[in-house]
């Protein structure tokens, strides 16, 4: 990704930066969402990680997780990490390549940054009562440094193996939803199971707090993947509150057909779901 003088498109660039804004507020919304579910003595925990991953992955994004992502190309695997460390290079002036949007490279590292914070802060529903903090932050360096970068690259930069063989993902439900899926089942099936089993969500009024700060938030996570303002950002933008309506409501008329009340949860779970499928479209 070479750094070349273009003008400044204000309106794309100022909706990337909203975007991000948006994506951003997701993380906390996953921590009231996960922190409604799970027991009372597990809230602070599991929403401290969550808060977590926002301070300590920014942290590694701007020393060299962006370059990892998104620097020159080494075997299709991953990016050079000195490329762009602590923003070497980068000016008010550098402009990003990847596309003819317009927009300032900073506002691309800081739009992707909000993407590697969440992804991490996914997995965290599989931790509650499970891991210490210790642990829960050797796991969140290593996955992000040998798992989630080198994906992002491997993915989304146009030099990655996997984007050279023509996989495609416009917002993330490979790089984000599936990656961090697989790093949930993995860390279950390691752990093992937890001690007390308790099914019953402990503050529903908290999920819904969080469910509505995730679905808000998810405007931004796959309209901002266009990386501009068009047609393709609007139908994104609409394509996500129609999965997610369309979700809740057909959580719920399978839990009646099944011969159970429907439950509020059902819904925001219904809704929550319906966010991530939609991700990759």
């Amino acid at each position: 990704m070479n750094a070349t003088p273009v003008p400044v498109n204000i309106g794309n660039t100022g909706f990337m930066l909203l975007c991000a804004s948006l994506v951003m507020l997701m993380t906390p919304g996953l921590a009231f969402f996960y922190g409604g579910l799970v027991q009372r003595k597990n809230v602070l925990t599991i929403m401290m990680q969550s808060f977590m991953s926002l301070g300590w992955t920014t942290v590694l994004w701007f020393a060299f997780g962006y370059s990892e992502s998104f620097g020159p190309d080494w075997h299709g695997l991953i990016g050079n990490p000195g490329t762009f460390a602590f923003l070497h290079g980068v000016t008010l002036h550098t402009m990003f390549t990847g596309n003819d949007a317009g927009i300032p490279l900073v506002v691309h590292i800081a739009y992707q940054m909000m993407f590697a914070i969440i992804t991490p802060a996914l997995i965290t529903g599989a931790f509650a009562n499970r891991v210490t903090f210790k642990a829960y932050f050797w796991f969140l360096t290593g996955w992000l440094v040998f798992v989630y970068f080198p994906f992002v690259h491997m993915l989304w930069s146009p030099d990655g193996i996997l984007a050279r063989w023509g996989c495609l993902d416009f917002a993330g439900g490979i790089v984000v939803h599936a990656s961090a899926g697989f790093a949930a089942l993995a860390s279950v099936l390691y752990v093992g199971r937890r001690r007390v089993v308790e099914n019953k969500p402990h503050n529903v009024p908290l999920i819904a707090l969080g469910t509505g700060l995730l679905w808000f938030g998810w405007y931004g996570f796959n309209a901002g993947s266009e990386l501009r303002v068009d047609s393709v950002t609007a139908a994104a933008f609409l394509n996500t509150d129609i999965a997610a309506s369309f979700a809740a409501v057909i959580w719920l008329l399978i839990e009646w057909m099944r011969g159970s009340q429907p439950k509020f949860v059902g819904l925001l779970t219904g809704a929550v779901a319906g966010l991530a499928t939609i991700t990759p479209c």
